[in-house]
């Protein structure tokens, strides 16, 4: 089975290049505002509410700078991954309790699951090279950003 990539499931409108943000909720309602721009999702309550309720269990913050807010939600197509880069740091609940300086957002259908975990897991991998987070959070554009990625995954 060939290696799930983050890449092969976003497209350059999908990515938020150092968003006016300032805390997780208004990073959930830019997203949200952005996949409700390109037809991706019906409603920014629904994500919101979605990534807010699965934020309740155990934060997203996973460490090394990154976070990875996710939620099932009842959609076409059966997964979206969005990301976001915070050069200057998100304050954003984590495990380490270091700033967020990447996040990647993961919606999936709930028949999506395979898909869902793979994704989670290939986030993992990101956060705990901490050069490949720096690079990433530093990209200057959307198309910096989607290469960075797709070469980072080729090496991990």
């Amino acid at each position: 089975m060939p290696a799930f990539h983050l890449s092969q499931y976003m497209r350059t409108e999908q990515i938020l290049i150092a968003p006016p943000v300032q805390n997780r909720e208004e990073l959930f309602a830019a997203f949200a505002k952005l996949l409700v721009s390109r037809n991706l999702v019906r409603t920014a309550e629904d994500v919101v509410r979605a990534l807010s309720e699965r934020e309740v269990i155990l934060s997203t913050g996973i460490g090394g700078g990154v976070a990875a807010p996710h939620a099932q939600l009842e959609m076409e197509p059966d997964m979206i991954i969005a990301a976001s880069t915070h050069p200057g740091g998100l304050d954003y609940p984590t495990l380490d309790g270091q700033p967020v300086r990447l996040a990647f957002c993961l919606l999936a259908a709930p028949g999506a699951r395979a898909q869902h975990l793979a994704a989670l897991a290939r986030i993992a991998r990101i956060a705990r090279h901490r050069e490949g987070v720096r690079l990433l959070a530093k990209a200057q554009n959307q198309e910096d950003f989607l290469t960075r990625l797709a070469r980072f995954e080729g090496g991990v």
